[in-house]
């Protein structure tokens, strides 16, 4: 199904009904609690009820989440995810132990790669920032940036950080709230990684938000990920107003 971001996450996995057609998974038992977590969570999805079976032949009921909106046969549109998403897909199939043909079908899916001309674009952007009198020298703080957080869009259009980039947001596009008045980059490599961004990341004024993340620490696919994220911004109406002072400072 499709993602929120053409640029980053172009694609979510999904499932719909499909005759003769078989789905391999791993089932968890866990807290009421949890589940209730997952169900806020994953609000564009129905918990259906259907019967698993174990390679071993037990059969339990499970709860599977289908999409609200269903697949309509030649009107629903489709896409291919990020190299992240199908990563952690990939990953999650090998440690629970599924079936080879079934990590053998997830091996044969392609993945998204910014094509040439979206990347060619991106470096024009970057660059006209750098050439431009009135925005290259602009520094800010993590305070500064904080009250571009949405709350009062007249005075302070909304604005994210990605890297050392400030971007001011095209207010046409959704955002999430989590993004907003924020350096992402540390929140975007938690993702990267598969793990939770909301228990993870730190808000500039809580203990541990400095140092940001360095990039030469960062593999070469993270570095992408990032580049990709800034990516999903410029190329959705955004513009580069600034750069983020302690990002900089951070990274020698």
């Amino acid at each position: 199904m499709p993602g929120l971001n053409e640029y980053v996450e172009p694609a979510w996995a999904a499932i719909r009904p499909s005759p003769d057609a078989e789905l391999h998974g791993s089932a968890f038992l866990i807290p009421n609690a949890d589940a209730d977590g997952l169900d806020r969570q994953e609000g564009g999805y129905n918990v259906v009820d259907v019967e698993f079976t174990t390679y071993d032949g037990e059969v339990i009921n499970v709860g599977l989440y289908v999409p609200k909106k269903p697949y309509v046969e030649g009107s629903s549109s489709e896409a291919i995810p990020s190299y992240r998403y199908l990563k952690l897909l990939k990953d999650g199939a090998r440690e629970g132990g599924l079936a080879q043909h079934w990590l053998d079908m997830l091996d044969s899916v392609e993945h998204y790669m910014t094509p040439p001309h979206v990347r060619e674009k991106t470096l024009q952007l970057i660059a006209e920032f750098h050439s431009d009198d009135t925005r290259k020298d602009e520094l800010w703080s993590t305070e500064k940036l904080a009250q571009h957080d949405g709350s009062d869009p007249d005075n302070f259009p909304t604005c994210t950080s990605v890297m050392q980039y400030v971007v001011q947001i095209n207010k046409e596009k959704f955002i999430f709230g989590s993004w907003k008045g924020h350096n992402v980059t540390r929140r975007n490599l938690f993702q990267f990684q598969g793990k939770s961004v909301d228990t993870n990341d730190i808000r500039h004024d809580e203990p541990g938000y400095r140092p940001l993340p360095k990039l030469c620490e960062c593999s070469e696919d993270e570095r992408e990920y990032l580049m990709q994220s800034l990516e999903g911004q410029l190329h959705r109406g955004g513009k580069i107003v600034a750069q983020l002072e302690p990002f900089l400072a951070d990274q020698n």
